[in-house]
């Protein structure tokens, strides 16, 4: 076993903290001679926490749940950790109330016997975010846009304690390039061009992310030691400080050599004297591995760059891809960065891809080098309303004969993958969601594929419980299928044969299923009606209190074609209105943000332009 990050822990039960990485070569190698490895990621911290072996998982979740999954259900499932996603689940307070936590995220979220890995952004999907800085980042809060520092990112770190942290990164993307037609990218905090939309980000700017990022994982290290990881910071600080008082007085001065010596002399510096004192004593937090973000956007050499100088850095214990800025680019593009990223990366140490999560990108990326992957997959068939079918290695040619057969349903790669329990044929079909499967919802044919149907239909929530259990279930099947090809050799023969068998993913566009439609729009409607109906026969009432007692509820409750017509037509005002407000009230808003952004970028690129 080898060892990635290791700690004794002061706590009174004297346990070794550790997460550790075990590889084992199989026979299989791709092109380049590189072989695919089959281990696991252990975190021993407690005598109760799961093994993610690898290739593998961590289950992705929604303000810290696994989607429509109840704890228990949760659990039944074969992955060891969970991802937990910080701008879904950091309050507005936070961490300023931090102060007043008692307790890690991983006891809060009830999910002790998991590896929890925490990091700042969704795995799941890329949201274009405004400008990041040197001492900040951007995340889509679900208050909206919030600035985050360094500082409060470690605060928040030092508070929930989580098994494995991300590091804070300056990612950019493809997408954040201005529209077509105008031949002028956006900036970042800093007034960098981003590119233009045939180039991507452009060259200079994509350095400054690798560079701003590489920075932040220095000083999250330091600070994982107690070290006071804010002396270059404040040693720049001081250096303006001393430069405007020096430009006001007319004096020479040289900005390079002044924070270079303060920096050097100094670990701490008295803000208001400018004058050196001794280092902050900081408590370490060495039960806390670091995973870094590897960038680099399009631009091969700074991905080799960022791989080559992340891996460099011996503390840090894992490694993440995001390849969720990319998705501008063809998919060929994407794997081809990512092979360039993985290459430079150690084969010791666990690397995470973000953004590729179907079986077929799963296998490429396996191919590649990747270890570790999220469940967004599985979460985004169950919000689609469709079960896997899909199964890897010796039995991958066993596809349900029914569905194939079916005209009605999509192109037969598509069906062979998954089948849409939306669709009306699967209304009378009383047979489970896979022949032979050993899921929740499978099992022992207690819940029907017409049943599924009629809970999706009549949109009860149990329809997504019992569909998230077997998309999860056939998830975690297949990633214990690919580990034991590894270890039989046998992994790029069955990769090619589900490709062949199984087809690529369509893309998923958002439409939702016209039955879907239907009934949601069927719901909306009945909602508004009720709460109308619920007010007008309130009102009634209160105007009968005087009236004959003899008169029967069904009565007093009954509404004339007027009283029906009036409502309609105050019910119809009343959603004029909404709309109108709604349509304001988002324009004040995206009104505020653009001049937020404006004057956040014009103060920090005044302060970078400053002489």
């Amino acid at each position: 076993m080898t060892q990635a990050a290791t700690a004794t822990s002061n706590s009174p039960t004297n346990t070794t903290i550790a997460v550790n990485t075990t590889t084992t070569t199989s026979s299989t190698t791709n092109a380049n001679g590189s072989g695919h490895e089959h281990g696991h990621v252990e975190d021993n911290k407690e005598l109760t926490k799961r093994v993610i072996e690898t290739p593998g998982c961590f289950m992705h979740t929604v303000k810290g749940t696994v989607p429509h999954l109840t704890p228990d259900t949760m659990r039944l499932q074969g992955f060891g950790g969970v991802h937990v996603s910080m701008e879904q689940l950091l309050q507005d307070h936070q961490p300023g109330g931090f102060d007043k936590w008692p307790f890690t995220l991983s006891k809060f979220l009830n999910l002790q016997d998991m590896i929890l890995l925490s990091d700042l952004r969704d795995p799941s999907r890329y949201f274009k975010v405004p400008i990041n800085s040197d001492r900040y980042v951007s995340i889509k809060t679900h208050k909206g846009v919030r600035q985050l520092t360094l500082e409060e990112y470690l605060k928040v770190i030092r508070a929930y304690q989580p098994d494995i942290a991300a590091t804070m990164a300056d990612q950019i993307a493809e997408a954040d390039v201005s529209p077509a037609g105008t031949g002028q990218g956006s900036s970042d905090a800093e007034g960098e061009t981003q590119g233009s939309p045939s180039s991507g980000p452009g060259l200079k700017r994509v350095r400054r992310s690798v560079d701003r990022s590489l920075k932040w994982l220095d000083q999250i290290l330091l600070d994982r030691q107690g070290m006071d990881a804010f002396t270059a910071d404040r040693a720049a600080d001081e250096a303006k400080r001393r430069r405007r008082q020096k430009v006001a007085a007319g004096q020479s001065h040289d900005s390079k050599r002044e924070i270079e010596a303060l920096a050097q002399d100094s670990q701490n510096l008295d803000l208001v004297t400018g004058k050196a004192t001794t280092a902050v004593t900081r408590i370490p937090w060495p039960g806390v591995s670091v995973f870094a973000h590897v960038l680099g956007s399009h631009v091969e050499q700074e991905r080799i760059r960022s791989a080559q100088e992340t891996a460099r850095r011996e503390a840090v214990d894992g490694f993440i891809v995001d390849t969720n800025p990319l998705r501008g680019s063809s998919k060929e593009t994407i794997l081809n960065l990512l092979k360039v990223s993985l290459d430079h990366l150690p084969v010791e140490k666990p690397r995470m891809v973000y953004g590729l999560q179907t079986p077929e990108d799963v296998l490429k990326s396996i191919a590649l080098g990747a270890d570790l992957f999220d469940t967004s997959y599985p979460s985004h068939l169950t919000e689609d309303g469709k079960a896997s079918l899909y199964s890897f290695g010796s039995n991958n040619n066993a596809i349900n004969t029914i569905d194939k057969s079916n005209n009605n349903s999509t192109a037969e790669a598509t069906t062979n993958r998954w089948i849409n329990l939306w669709d009306d044929e699967h209304a009378n079909k009383f047979i489970p969601l896979l022949e032979g499967c050993e899921c929740y919802a499978c099992m022992g044919g207690r819940h029907t594929r017409a049943y599924i149907n009629h809970l999706l239909k009549a949109h009860e929530m149990l329809a997504t419980v019992l569909l998230m259990s077997h998309n999860m279930h056939q998830y975690s099947k297949f990633f214990t299928d690919v580990r034991q090809s590894i270890q039989d050799g046998t992994f790029e023969q069955h990769s090619a044969s589900f490709i062949q068998n199984f087809g690529s993913e369509p893309e998923r566009t958002g439409e939702i299923h016209a039955a879907q439609a239907i009934v949601e729009a069927a719901l909306s409607k009945r909602n508004r009606l009720d709460g109308n109906n619920s007010n007008s026969a309130s009102s009634r009432r209160s105007s009968r209190n005087g009236d004959s007692s003899s008169d029967s509820e069904g009565e007093q409750g009954a509404m004339s074609k007027e009283e029906k017509a009036e409502a309609r037509r105050k019910l119809k005002e009343q959603e004029r209105f909404e709309r109108k407000e709604k349509n304001r009230m988002e324009g004040l808003k995206r009104k505020k943000e653009k001049q937020e952004q404006l004057v956040a970028g014009e103060r920090d690129a005044k302060e970078t332009r400053e002489p």
